[in-house]
Parts: structure tokens; C-alpha cells; sequence
């Protein structure tokens, strides 16, 4: 009985050997699959050296965006050229997990030599992305990596192929121009718009902040974008858009870099997505209308986009009479509450410049700090109430250092006794 046992006990012996590779093998799969999940879902717990779908690397990008490009061969390199209409510098952190945007103004007035006082969006047509970036990199003393021009023509295809963009409009847009084939028809509210009614969204200039007004709406876009590209079906889209609309962007970043990128701006929480317009005002030369830009402030807005970044919310509280506010309300609810408002933050001694309705509908409220100056934008929040979304980004009056839009939970706002 004991022979016949023998070889059973052997049987024994070996088990807890395939067990333990077979352990192995699991925790391996389940390793590498959780790895994989990491880098497209959450790609900030991932070290460095462990992501292979997202950025290993913090990286300066300029976009431009052009409603007319010519082709042109320089040196045996493909540049398109043509006045850059949209100029966007973003600057992609994934040390700490930041997508900072940089929104230059087409007018911005700059000095190129050999051609004098200019509008920076002639800049690529006199030399292509290239010319850009390198005037640009003068400008702002920063360095930028790669360029990418965006055929605007051929925008709507993208934005159709990936099943439109979901965006609040804040105001009724509506105009014709039968020679660009420009046709405008959009209300207020929030929407699905196709690739056409987005880029017409895009493209409209028809109100009193002119370009500033079309930058504001820009944001918007671009705010949507990132929205949207967290849909896991979307972003398994985006090496067909790259492959199919070939004529609609030119970029040297290689695919798999744009991959990469695309997978990091996807993950970045909201309040990590900031976005400014170069500091400036508006002004003429020979009657032409330029933005100037204002070289002392573009240096602290990009010292905290681009470099200090955890200095963004380091409190420190600062004089109300120094600080300009506009308001907007967005609340459907309570037709005064851009009085109220104004009254309160008068009672605080801040300046406010506009106080008006907007026409699209806001349920929560938003607070933008319009010149990356987040600290100045939380003592306001703290001083309506600590009420609402803090954003960095620009609506309204460019001279503005706050912009409210109020939403329908401030009407329960109470004037209080200054501080």
C-alpha cells in the first residue's frame, strides 16, 4: 500500500511549483494590464521611465491655425504658408500634470527685421512655422519644441470624424460671407455642433472684442476638445485622423508623439487646464490697429506658466482697490444678480468695469483669473461666498484682472458688511 502511495506524494511535491509560476504568470499579466490601463487612463501615477502611450517629458508646442495655406518646398522640407490666424503656445507638464495655454493675439504687434513694424500672423508667411516659432521663442524668452499649422479649411472634417464637439454658446452668432463661404447661424446654449458650425464658431469675429472675443471663444474650443477626448472611443480614433487628413495638418512631431500628447491632455484635470492671453491692451500706429504687447507681464505669466508653477495659488491677499473685476450674469433665476454682485464686491473696494447679462444659460458659477493670477482670482471667490469654479482663462474685457459669470447657484447671494 505504501508502493502504491509513493508516486502520489511525488505528485504532491511538484504542485506547489506550477502553483507558484502559475501565480507568477497572473501577476505579470495583471501587472503589464494595469500598466497599459495606467498610461491610457491615468498616466501621472506612472514613473517616467514606465510610460509608453503618454509624455515622459514636459514639451512647448505652437499651433497655428490657418484659413489659407500655400505650399511651399524650403530645403527640401514641406512648409505651409499663410497668415496665421489662431496662435497657440501650449506647454504640456507631466511632472506636474499642468497643460498651460498661451493665447497670442493675431495683431500683436512685433518688429521683424527687414520688414518692419508687422501683425504677428504675417509671420508665416514670410517664413513658415519655423519663422514663427523663432520670433515667438524672442518674444516670450522660452523655447518652443514643435509646431503644428492647422489647415482650418479642412478643421470640420477632423471634428465630424470624431462625431462633433459639445459646446456652450455663449451668444447668438450669425453672419454671412459668401466669398470665404463662411455661413454663421448659431443660438445660445449648450449644443452639439458639427465640423462646419464648429469652425464657424471658431472663426466669428462679429462683436465688440473682435479677435479678443474669437480667443475667448477659442478657449471655449479648446476646453470642449479636452472634454472630448476623454472618450476612450475617441481617442482610439486619432491615428486614423492623423493617417486620413494628411492635407489638414502639418507637424513635425511624429505620430506616436501626437498619440502621446493627445493621451496626457486627456488626463489633466480641469482645474490643471490654464489658459491665458498675452498680456497687452489695444492700441495704433498709422492707423492701424495692433495689439501691444506688454513686455513686464509677459515675463510673470510666463515665469508661472511656463517655470513656477507651484508658486500658481501661494496666498497672499491683495488690495480689492487694486483689482478690476467684470460680471457677467448666467443665472436664469435671478435677473438683478449682476447688481447684487457689483454691490458686494464695491463693498469690498474692488473696481468692478462691466456688470451685464450673458445670454447663454450657467448653472455653476465661474471665476476666471484672466492674467495667470489664480491667488487674486481665490480672494474673490472666497469674498462672494467661496462660490463656483475657478478657472485660468479670459471672458470679457481683456482689461479685467477677474471675470464672474454667475451662475444660478449665486442667487442666494447676500450683501454682507466690508471686511
Amino acid at each position: 500500500m505504501e508502493f502504491e502511495r509513493y508516486p502520489r506524494i511525488l505528485d504532491r511535491k511538484k504542485e506547489p511549483k506550477s502553483s507558484f509560476w502559475f501565480g507568477i504568470s497572473l501577476f505579470l499579466i495583471g501587472f503589464f494590464l494595469t500598466l497599459i490601463s495606467l498610461n491610457i487612463y491615468n498616466p501621472s501615477l506612472v514613473p517616467n521611465e514606465l510610460r509608453v502611450v503618454s509624455l515622459n517629458k514636459k514639451i512647448n508646442i505652437l499651433v497655428l491655425g490657418c484659413d489659407e495655406i500655400f505650399p511651399e518646398a524650403v530645403n527640401g522640407k514641406l512648409l505651409w504658408k499663410g497668415r496665421s490666424d489662431t496662435i497657440i503656445l501650449i506647454s504640456c507638464n507631466p511632472f506636474k500634470n499642468t497643460l498651460n495655454i498661451l493665447n497670442i493675439p493675431r495683431d500683436t504687434k512685433i518688429r521683424v527685421p527687414g520688414h518692419g513694424v508687422e501683425k504677428i500672423n504675417y509671420l508665416n508667411t514670410i517664413g513658415g512655422p519655423t519663422f514663427t516659432k523663432k520670433y515667438l521663442e524672442r518674444l516670450l524668452r522660452t523655447r518652443i519644441d514643435h509646431y503644428v499649422i492647422v489647415n482650418v479649411q479642412g478643421l470640420n472634417k477632423i471634428i465630424d470624424e470624431v462625431g462633433g464637439i459639445i459646446i456652450d454658446v455663449p451668444q447668438r452668432m450669425q453672419y454671412i460671407d459668401h466669398t470665404a463661404m463662411l455661413y454663421i447661424n448659431l443660438f445660445p446654449g449648450k449644443q452639439l455642433l458639427n465640423g462646419e458650425q464648429a469652425v464657424g464658431f471658431l472663426r466669428f469675429r462679429h462683436d465688440l472684442l473682435a479677435d479678443i472675443g474669437r480667443i475667448q471663444r477659442q478657449q471655449l474650443f479648446m476646453r470642449a476638445v479636452f472634454k472630448r477626448l476623454l472618450d476612450p472611443i475617441i481617442f482610439t480614433k486619432l491615428p486614423d485622423v492623423i493617417s486620413i487628413y494628411k492635407k489638414t495638418i502639418l507637424t513635425d512631431l511624429k505620430p506616436v508623439e501626437i498619440i502621446k500628447i493627445a493621451n496626457f491632455v486627456r488626463n489633466v484635470p480641469s482645474p490643471n487646464q490654464n489658459i491665458v492671453i498675452l498680456p497687452g491692451e489695444f492700441g495704433q500706429r498709422n492707423q492701424v490697429s495692433y495689439w501691444i504687447p506688454n513686455p513686464k507681464e509677459i515675463d510673470k505669466v510666463i515665469k508661472k506658466l511656463f517655470y513656477n508653477e507651484k508658486d500658481f495659488f501661494r496666498f497672499v491677499r491683495a488690495n480689492p482697490k487694486e483689482i478690476k473685476i467684470s460680471v457677467f450674469n448666467g443665472s436664469h433665476k435671478d435677473h438683478l444678480l449682476a447688481t447684487k454682485l457689483t454691490n458686494l464686491l464695491r463693498e469690498y473696494g474692488y473696481t468692478v468695469l462691466l456688470a451685464q447679462d450673458y445670454e447663454s444659460h450657467v448653472n455653476m458659477t465661474k471665476i476666471y483669473a484672466q492674467k495667470a493670477n489664480p491667488e487674486i482670482a481665490l480672494q474673490v471667490k472666497n469674498d462672494i461666498g467661496n462660490i463656483g469654479e475657478l478657472l485660468i482663462g479670459s471672458l470679457g474685457d481683456p482689461k479685467a484682472d477677474v471675470t464672474i459669470l454667475a451662475g444660478d447657484d449665486l442667487v442666494n447671494l447676500k450683501v454682507r458688511t466690508k471686511k
